[in-house]
């Protein structure tokens, strides 16, 4: 399928790691110009590398200031002028804890990366997408947002936010047919993930491999197809959504999770 992305111009937070990084090559292999970011240049110039295609834009991001935010949208308007596709996938849970372990500090961290960065990246780009012809924005939640447990119920929260965000935008942009929609993934193995997994492995005094193995098998015992997610099953579905096939999409969240949730709605 021919999903006409070559020259467009777009844009995905948290590109260092997992379905951002995965989301950007995609992206790049269709033909398009991808700018991004992450908090550590590191990750950004291991995946410059790798990168097909020519004229990508990286930067290394706090995307929780509102002045580096302001900053990469400068940058990155010098760099391409207009925007097609802004992705905002940045987000982390920050904290494994439950209520009671959770501070004003941690919840403000969480509200940051996981609300306000979109919020931002939206507002400041809204000029450049009004002007394309194929706008589109694509939010990366979580099923955490619609089904909270007892851990990170901060992170839970700012996702529902998130999605919820989704479908108001969706409403106040159709005029200037920029299409809205959201992606809540489930669990999909990525860094955290595996920093979770090389913690565990110090602490319990076992071989990484082997924890790495137990985590994936406990995790997915929830899913029908028995397995955790890749950063491909989801990126494949934003590279679509934000395609023309994908042009009579809007206001919708979809759930990418191997048969956790199951709602027919």
């Amino acid at each position: 399928m021919n999903l006409n992305l070559k020259n467009r111009k777009v844009v995905i937070t948290g590109v260092g790691d997992g379905i951002g990084r995965e989301m950007a090559l995609m992206f790049a292999a269709e033909g398009a110009q991808v700018a991004g970011c992450s908090r550590t240049q590191k990750s950004l110039d291991v995946l410059a590398d790798e990168m097909p295609g020519e004229g990508h834009c990286f930067k290394a991001v706090d995307l929780a200031s509102a002045q580096a935010t302001e900053t990469f949208h400068r940058d990155v308007t010098q760099a391409f002028g207009g925007l097609d596709i802004l992705v905002n996938n940045v987000g982390s849970i920050q904290k494994l804890a439950t209520f009671s372990e959770l501070t004003d500090a941690d919840w403000e961290e969480a509200f940051q990366i996981n609300l306000m960065s979109a919020v931002r990246m939206c507002r400041l780009f809204l000029p450049q997408l009004k002007e394309s012809a194929s706008a589109s924005i694509l939010n990366i939640s979580s099923i955490a947002g619609s089904r909270p447990d007892v851990i990170f119920p901060h992170y839970a929260a700012f996702k529902a936010g998130l999605s919820n965000l989704t479908v108001s935008l969706s409403q106040t942009l159709a005029p200037d047919r920029i299409r809205v929609n959201a992606i809540s993934p489930g669990p999909v193995w990525s860094r955290s993930w595996e920093n979770e997994a090389a913690g565990a492995a110090q602490k319990q005094g076992k071989e990484l491999d082997a924890v790495r193995d137990e985590i994936r098998a406990a995790s997915s015992e929830s899913t029908l197809l028995k397995r955790m997610g890749e950063p491909g099953d989801v990126a494949g579905l934003a590279v679509f959504l934000s395609s023309n096939a994908g042009g009579w999409i809007t206001g919708t969240n979809y759930t990418v999770d191997g048969g956790i949730l199951r709602n027919p709605y």
